[in-house]
């Protein structure tokens, strides 16, 4: 991968950077070329793309409709180095990334098997909570008991923490996500795991982004919340302010807001 410590240094990179975004190659409405020709308009300097890689252990769930094709990797960064060509000048750099969801049980070899794509940086998330996904849809929540719910989200941060912990992914994303739908009554009650992702993440040099994304859910707030934010930067860990753009018009969706989220929760932008 890229070397891109220099633009993931503390506070992190700013709203001139746009780097989690998909397209139709996963589960985008645009395709790389239209979030691309967007992202120039909108003067964003530094642009990825980020389109889904999951592997699920569980091979019964496999493929994954919102992922990459299996089969289709080698054409999805040939689709970004065509891309690079067309739209990179001095005021523009694309940047040809993935989301690669972390699974305890086979990330190393999902990790191995990446190293031979171009791949410049890797976002670290976690949608599944064993064969559960967390952010599919509100009907999969519904009706679920209280301990059912604090399972999940028991789950989804310790494999969060194993994210954090191994060190392999340029930024974490959408921490406190299975708040999305508003079925988790006190996300804060999860306050003292989110700690410990921090504590790795500052660990081992990991940022962690703001995701605008959350503003437009029923939980009606970003990931993370504010007190997560607040916990990051006491551990001075970079965040990047990212849109989770899943159309061409939401490259840089909330960016002024998240920056002044940011300056309230202590970080120097």
């Amino acid at each position: 991968m890229k070397d891109l410590r220099k633009l993931f240094s503390y506070p992190g990179p700013g709203t001139g950077v746009s780097l989690h975004n998909h397209s139709t190659w996963s589960d985008g409405a645009s395709t790389a070329e239209e979030m691309c020709r967007a992202a120039k308009a909108a003067k964003i300097r530094v642009f990825g793309l980020s389109d889904h890689w999951v592997v699920h252990p569980d091979r019964k769930l496999m493929p994954v409709p919102w992922s990459v094709a299996p089969d289709r990797l080698d054409a999805y960064f040939g689709e970004l180095a065509r891309l690079k060509k067309l739209f990179e000048d001095d005021s523009f750099t694309l940047l040809a990334g993935l989301e690669a969801d972390f699974f305890f049980e086979n990330f190393r070899e999902v990790l191995s098997a990446l190293e031979k794509y171009p791949l410049d940086y890797l976002v670290g998330s976690v949608h599944y909570a064993g064969t559960f996904p967390v952010d599919n849809s509100p009907a999969e929540w519904e009706g679920l008991t209280e301990e059912a719910i604090s399972s999940i989200c028991r789950e989804y941060w310790e494999k969060l923490l194993g994210a954090a912990e191994c060190g392999a992914f340029s930024f974490l994303g959408h921490l406190d996500l299975p708040k999305k739908f508003g079925f988790v009554r006190d996300p804060e009650a999860y306050l003292p795991a989110a700690r410990r992702v921090l504590d790795a993440a500052a660990a081992t040099g990991t940022p962690v982004e703001l995701n605008t994304a959350g503003w437009f859910k029923e939980c009606r707030e970003p990931y993370p919340s504010p007190a997560i934010l607040r916990e990051a930067c006491l551990r001075r860990v970079p965040v990047v302010i990212s849109a989770d753009a899943h159309a061409s018009s939401h490259v840089n969706r909330n960016f002024p807001e998240a920056q002044a989220l940011l300056r309230q929760a202590g970080y120097p932008c």
